[in-house]
């Protein structure tokens, strides 16, 4: 799906797996691209050293409160003169626990980075919406509709209250053409699975034996619905939640 020229896409999370296949996909289009990271920053600075026909720009610090996420899309508003897309594909697991004894700290985190920061991500880029309209692409799990994972329960908890913004944001922006939706990736070989999430090479086999298609998804499985949405062919999506889980749960 081609995307529009001239359109200034910031993307919250750029340094992951997800984020990363997006923006090798982005980069062909004539469009100006934000990229955020809190880790790994010199992952996308070896990226964007080379020639690409978008103009790129790194972004780093952290979004998981008011405060920081506002700064974050009013940097890159004023780098790029505006914002059209806001893609949030930040996210994390503070640390795997068991829910008989996670904390209270390490429950206000993992709500903090993956509801907190993202809704006033949203907030501050829709406020420069209102007049010209855009995307907001947000990232659920598609776990959180079946009651999440037991060593994960304020990320799935977090998840579930992306789907309500999603819906709330999407209705509320209607008016001014601002069409809000969600991305629920199911199990997809990246990184947080079998760093954040401590899995060996022997239990992400077993997982992806699980899913009625019998394997991982890819990146750009998910990746090529977010493009899908942020292309011609998504304005008349809004309010959505697309799981991209190969069949789990079904």
């Amino acid at each position: 799906m081609d995307i529009e020229k001239n359109k200034k896409i910031l993307i919250i999370g750029a340094s992951g797996d997800l984020g990363f296949d997006l923006l090798k996909g982005l980069s062909d289009s004539a469009v100006t691209i934000g990229v955020h990271c809190f880790h790994n920053k010199s992952r996308l600075e070896k990226f964007i050293e080379k020639p690409h026909a978008a103009k790129i720009k790194i972004f780093s610090g952290d979004v998981s409160s008011q405060g920081s996420s506002q700064k974050i899309i009013d940097a890159f508003v004023k780098w790029a003169g505006g914002i059209d897309h806001l893609i949030q594909l930040s996210g994390a697991v503070q640390k795997p626990e068991d829910w008989k004894t996670l904390t209270q700290e390490q429950w206000d985190r993992d709500i903090a980075v993956n509801l907190t920061g993202p809704y006033f991500l949203a907030q501050q880029a829709m406020n420069h919406m209102l007049k010209h309209g855009g995307k907001v692409i947000f990232t659920s799990t598609a776990s959180a509709a079946h009651g999440g994972g037991g060593n994960s329960m304020a990320y799935g908890a977090a998840k579930a209250g992306i789907e309500c913004i999603t819906k709330g944001l999407a209705r509320q922006g209607a008016p001014y053409n601002i069409l809000v939706n969600a991305v629920a990736p199911g199990f997809i070989m990246t990184k947080f699975h079998a760093d954040q999430m401590k899995r060996t090479r022997e239990d992400l086999k077993k997982r992806g034996d699980l899913v009625p298609l019998k394997r991982a998804g890819e990146a750009k499985d998910v990746t090529g619905i977010i493009t899908y949405l942020l292309s011609k062919s998504g304005d008349f999506v809004t309010g959505q939640v697309i799981a991209v889980s190969g069949g789990d749960w079904l």
